[in-house]
């Protein structure tokens, strides 16, 4: 009988032990999600504005051998025009974005998605490894390159429209930068969910290079 009562509360002990250490676990396991969570929506907090635009090149050439002393260079328009018939209007630049970090919550970024809108539509997606470690009031530039063909939007537009776009610094929404950032998370990367707008009017950037 003896025997039976100590087995059982061997056993009891057992499961209260299995108990605790389930607990335990399931702690440090919400724990570790809130930690996760913290760090991801710290993400949405930081600071993105587009610091400059360099390498700017439309149909292979300079945009500032687009204009002359008096508006548009006439000079450059056969170049237009020969890549209208060929189909292939290729936008390309580097865009010099800057990162800060405002918040209190020392935060790692390991890689971003990001993403080219023109009129609204997707023209450029690209991902870029940067390792970034960012604490309160720290900031660091991330440069995001692409190269995209405008031809769709200059038939659908008109070049002379999508032209003064781009020169005018009026394109408000023309041409959108917007970004995924992530954070590493064992061996994966976990994505902010959805894109973070960083600038509407990329064509003012364009625009203070060639006016």
């Amino acid at each position: 009988m003896e025997k039976g009562i100590k087995q059982s509360n061997k056993l009891d002990m057992k499961r209260r032990d299995i108990n605790i250490l389930c607990m335990m676990f399931i702690g440090l396991l919400l724990s570790g999600c809130a930690i996760n969570k913290n760090q991801i929506d710290a993400l949405a907090k930081f600071n993105y504005t587009v610091e400059s635009m360099q390498d700017i090149r439309l149909a292979g050439r300079d945009m500032d051998s687009y204009t002359g002393k008096d508006g548009v260079n006439l000079g450059s328009l056969p170049g237009i025009a020969m890549a209208m018939l060929r189909q292939d209007l290729p936008l390309e630049a580097r865009i010099n974005m800057k990162v800060s970090n405002p918040t209190t919550t020392t935060t790692k970024i390991n890689s971003f998605k990001y993403l080219i809108e023109i009129q609204g539509k997707p023209l450029f997606e690209g991902t870029v490894n940067e390792n970034l470690h960012l604490a309160t009031g720290e900031s660091t530039v991330v440069p995001l390159t692409f190269k995209a063909n405008i031809f769709g939007t200059a038939k659908e537009k008109g070049v002379e429209n999508v032209l003064n776009e781009l020169f005018t610094r009026k394109g408000e929404g023309f041409l959108v930068l917007k970004i995924k950032p992530s954070i590493k998370i064992g061996n994966s990367n976990i994505y902010y969910p959805g894109y973070i707008t960083v600038d509407r009017n990329l064509a003012k950037s364009i625009g203070k290079l060639v006016m």
